[in-house]
This record gives structure tokens, sequence and C-alpha cells, in this order.
């Protein structure tokens, strides 16, 4: 019998039914989510548990979807459940977390956690709605049930992205080392309808130069989105130009992102090698998505070692700087002439 269970969890699994170690969810609002996202299956042979959402019948975007995306109203309580099955010969715990959307640099969502939230766009996280068991116990060959409580009290407006993180270690007979399985099951709030005349749209506080993660040197622009919502399958194009010497460009082009509602990430645009050019230029950043197109123009600082967005005044000045300061020197030598002139009147007509 046993045998018999664990082949057909294999046959769900190979049939798209359950979620990936890692989601490649593009969700937004109910419109978004009729369409099928794609999933990773982890093999069964690696996997320490293996798991399937039950999707309720009023779940957004119907049965097929691999996550959870709820409609939710002001005072409402509900609870859905995850399907977990043991496999192994051995008793496992699977730890549970609730974690909030974000967006990692160059335009992809992160659901397990890998970023920091920054509370001052995302003042009220969806994860504080939401409550999963801390530890499950879960014996060989054995099904359960864990509940995810979600309990809404004021109202909000737009979505809030979270996901529920089951961790569990896999069993090694061969070594000692345990290996951390973790499985992100999208959980989307979606509140109160977020209309157009309230988005602030995607902004740009800074730039700066910086070595990534993987060791490159670039000149990383900061991205902020500010509404509650998805920004799916965005169009992100920046562009550099030195204002003295029109050869001189950075440009960075990114198709298909994905940026989470209230986060911030970063944009590189990779030297590539390249030396970096001290001096001012215009910045042009575009960015096309279904909601909305937008476009940003900044003056930017570029040191040796150092980038800064400047207004245009500043651009205006640095630009005409020798002039303006050789104006000034011609002035103050002026100013002194004329002073000492009248000095030597006024010390004439005395003597």
């Amino acid at each position: 019998m046993a045998k018999r269970v664990r082949e057909n969890w294999r046959r769900l699994m190979l049939m798209g039914l359950v979620l990936s170690v890692v989601l490649t969810l593009g969700v937004g609002t109910a419109q978004a989510a009729k369409k099928r996202q794609s999933i990773e299956i982890a093999a069964a042979n690696k996997a320490t548990f293996m798991l399937m959402p039950e999707l309720p019948n009023d779940n957004l975007g119907g049965n097929q979807l691999g996550y959870f995306n709820l409609r939710v109203k002001k005072d409402q309580t509900r609870t859905v459940r995850i399907k977990v099955f043991n496999p192994t010969k051995h008793t496992i715990k699977i730890y549970g977390q609730v974690k909030d959307a974000t967006t990692n640099d160059n335009a992809s969502v992160d659901y397990l956690g890998s970023n920091l939230n920054d509370r001052q766009l995302l003042k009220q996280p969806g994860s504080q709605f939401v409550t999963v068991p801390k530890m499950t116990t879960l014996a060989a060959g054995a099904t359960k049930y864990i509940p995810v409580k979600v309990e809404i009290g004021n109202n909000f407006n737009g979505v809030k992205a979270t996901a529920v993180n089951l961790t569990a270690n896999q069993f090694n007979q061969k070594s000692a080392i345990k290996n951390a399985y973790r499985y992100a099951i999208g959980l989307i709030l979606n509140g109160e309808g977020l209309k157009k005349r309230d988005y602030h749209y995607l902004q740009s506080p800074s730039i700066k130069t910086r070595f990534t993660k993987a060791k490159k040197a670039a000149i990383s622009v900061e991205l902020v989105n500010p509404d509650a919502m998805y920004l799916e399958k965005a169009t992100i194009n920046v562009k550099l130009q030195n204002q003295k010497w029109h050869f001189v460009q950075y440009e960075q082009s990114i198709k298909d992102g994905k940026i989470a509602p209230n986060t911030r990430f970063y944009v590189d645009l990779l030297l590539g090698g390249k030396r970096l050019v001290p001096g001012t230029y215009d910045m042009t950043l575009t960015t096309r998505n279904r909601r909305y197109n937008k476009t940003l123009h900044k003056q930017v600082l570029i040191t040796e070692s150092q980038a800064k967005y400047i207004n245009r005044l500043n651009a205006a000045y640095l630009r005409n700087r020798n002039l303006i300061l050789g104006s000034l020197v011609i002035v103050l030598v002026l100013l002194v002439g004329i002073s000492l002139r009248i000095y030597y009147i006024r010390k004439r007509k005395k003597d």
C-alpha cells in the first residue's frame, strides 16, 4: 500500500501538481492570475517530502495554478491547506515560515526571504496576516494537511505578495551531512483594486558604482516600485550618455522582468572591463509593462570612483564651469582695478 501511495504521489508531481523548490510566479491581480505559470519539479528521489496545495474553489485564476491567489476582505478569517507526504523511511520535521516577496537585482521575484523588506515601502506586510505551524512532525509514509490561516484586519488596496516556506532536512545514510530542502508555495492576497489615478509609478532615487554579487564592476541604478502591484513582463532600458563625449555611453536592457509590489532593487550597467569615464551624463530610464509606460530623465555626475544624481542647475554649472569661473575672475579683477583707481584719485585730492 505504501509503495502504491508513493507511486501515485510521483505521478502527481510529474503531472505538474507539485510546486517547485524555487517559485517562478509572475502573478498580480485576478486578470494576471489567469495565465498558467511554468513550474520546475524537484526530482522525486531527491525530495525530502512531497507537497500539493489544496486550492479552494474561489482561487483566482482557477485550480490549475500551483499557488494560492485569494480575494480577501476586511475582518475576514479563512484557512487553506497544504497536503504533505513523507516518502522516506524516517520521521521528518517540516518547519514553516511566511515570507514576503521581494525583488532581486535586475528584476526577478524572490519568495524565499533572500532579501530584506523595506518597511518604508511595505508598511503593512502580507506576512502579518498569515500564520503557519512552526513545526510539523511527519512519520514515515504518512500524509498530513498543514493549515495556513489568513486573518485580515483592516482592508487594504492592491496586492500583498507572500509565500509559505516549508523546509526539512534530507537524510543521507552515506554521509553525516543533511541537505535542507525548501519549498515555496505562493500565497497572494488581493485587496481592493488599485486605480490608475493612485499609481505612483516606478521611481529611481539613487545611483552608485559598486561590485555586484558576482564581483563585476557596474554602475547600479536603484529602482523602486512604490505601488502595491506586480509589474510583470517588464522591459527596462537604462542609458547613460556623456554630455561632452558622445561616443562614451553605458547601457543596459532587461526584458520580461518581474517586480514585486512595494520593493526596491538595482539594475546593473556592467562596465565589462571598460574604464569609468568621469563627467556629466544624461540618463534615460524607460519602463514598459502591461500597466503603464514610464520614462525618467536624470542628470548624473560620475567621478573616478562614484556616481550620483545632480539637478539640472548643477549640470548646467558643470558644463559651463570654466566659462563661469573665468567670468568671475575677470569681474573680480575689474572690481579690484576700479577700487584701486578710486583710492588713488581720493588720495591725490587729499594731498
